[in-house]
């Protein structure tokens, strides 16, 4: 796999939904990221791979024999129509990740509002939507939810819906 990637630096990660993580038996759920190695870093025994997401895809069919490794046909897997509504909740939703990660204490708060602030001006409203809801502390099940739904409006609600579950 990882000569592959040295090749065509795009892969896609995916959540399991059942079997083993290691292995031909697992079967990832059908909405995951497309990404692109920025680098990779060979460490003694290990090889780091720094991916940067792209955008959502879906998984259309699986091949457990190409290849040693898990592949899929895949497409994009947009939001549909976005409502000015929709797009008026996503400072609500960066005010509470902001307020969530207060805990952190001053210095690493103010390093994730920079950030916030530079992937705001970067991402469209889909991605930046999608790159909150990866800050949320929550079991990764709920975060697959979030990036399944197609809906700006219905994953902000439901990410602000977890948030004030915590509190």
């Amino acid at each position: 796999m990882l000569k592959d990637i040295e090749e065509a630096p795009y892969f896609v990660i995916a959540l399991i939904s059942s079997g083993e993580e290691v292995g031909c038996d697992a079967t990832p759920y059908r909405v995951g990221c497309l990404v692109e190695v920025d680098t990779i870093q060979k460490q003694g025994d290990f090889t780091l791979i720094k991916p940067t997401g792209i955008h959502r895809v879906y998984l259309e069919s699986f091949d457990r024999e190409g290849k040693p490794y898990l592949t899929a046909e895949c497409s994009d897997y947009l939001d549909e129509m976005v409502s000015a509504e929709s797009r008026d909740r996503v400072p609500d939703f960066e005010a509470q990740i902001l307020q969530m990660v207060k805990v952190f204490g001053q210095e690493d708060s103010r390093g994730i509002r920079e950030v916030l602030e530079a992937l705001r001006d970067e991402l469209d409203r889909e991605n930046y939507s999608l790159f909150l809801c990866g800050c949320l502390q929550v079991p990764p099940i709920y975060l697959q939810r979030l990036l399944e739904s197609r809906s700006l409006s219905y994953r902000i609600e439901n990410a602000l819906n977890l948030l004030s579950q915590r509190e």
